[in-house]
């Protein structure tokens, strides 16, 4: 089985492709990892396509366009207790992260954004519809309407691709949000994230490995959590849920304290002059 995750770039050549597969180490089963180069949506595409039914997918991105279902006056604004004028502009999913500590992009429902977030999505909506045969991830709305659940054992018969969100990933595997990926200590924290949870990295490390790459593997943790009925959706059917790499949501997910800080001595002040 390959576990595969996409980091979506609005760049057309810079999509990100990083895959896990299973291995008997001598501490147990390993994720190994596998980089690829950045290519277009078309080869990242034919390169997924190319392991057959071997592979599941989670991509960073969304997919599909918000249907207003919390727009003003509709019915799950009162389900989800929403007081008025508060997430009217969100997707479902999006909203129940909000709730948890984990804000996220808003999806607009339509052509809303400036030309860079209308190219980011526009390369996520072409994954999605070259992984088509693949099927999207979409819970069975027979078992009554649920915003979110575990995605249960069997998930992979409603579809073998679903959407995640690498820092709401981070969040969960760590039990709290982490300090910006840009940071040293955020890069570490997302480091440490992976590897406790058996990814390695054969090829030196995942030090040398980019922001970029890391949310790919964090995505490709996610494509294994459907796969193994480890992981959670939440979000709306209609319009599309987001998967996260726990069977389990805390109620909230809060950055960790700010390391503390001893006071300076006050130095004397100078006599004022008269």
């Amino acid at each position: 089985m390959r576990y595969c995750g996409i980091d979506v770039s609005a760049k057309p050549s810079q999509q990100r492709l990083v895959t896990l597969h299973e291995r008997r180490g001598s501490d147990g089963t390993e994720l190994v990892a596998t980089f690829y180069a950045p290519g277009t949506a078309a080869d990242v595409a034919q390169t997924v396509l190319g392991f057959g039914g071997e592979a599941v997918v989670a991509i960073d991105a969304p997919s599909g366009p918000r249907l207003n279902l919390l727009a003003a006056g509709m019915p799950l604004r009162a389900t989800l207790a929403l007081p008025d004028g508060r997430h009217e502009q969100l997707r479902v999913a999006e909203a129940l992260l909000y709730a948890r500590g984990l804000p996220l992009y808003a999806v607009p429902a339509g052509a809303q954004g400036s030309a860079r977030w209308d190219a980011w999505l526009g390369q996520g909506f072409a994954l999605y519809g070259a992984l088509d045969a693949l099927e999207l991830f979409r819970p069975d709305a027979s078992r009554g309407h649920h915003l979110e659940a575990s995605v249960g054992d069997g998930a992979l018969r409603l579809g073998r691709v679903c959407e995640t969100y690498p820092d709401a990933a981070f969040s969960v595997l760590l039990g709290h949000r982490p300090l910006p990926k840009r940071t040293p200590w955020g890069l570490q924290q997302r480091i440490a994230a992976l590897k406790l949870r058996a990814v390695v990295d054969d090829d030196g490390g995942l030090w040398q490995r980019t922001t970029e790459e890391l949310d790919a593997t964090a995505a490709a943790y996610t494509a294994f959590a459907l796969a193994t009925g480890r992981g959670r959706w939440v979000g709306d059917p209609r319009e599309g849920v987001i998967v996260l790499p726990t069977a389990e949501l805390a109620e909230r997910y809060e950055p960790l304290p700010a390391p503390a800080r001893s006071r300076l001595s006050a130095s004397p002040r100078p006599p004022s002059s008269t």
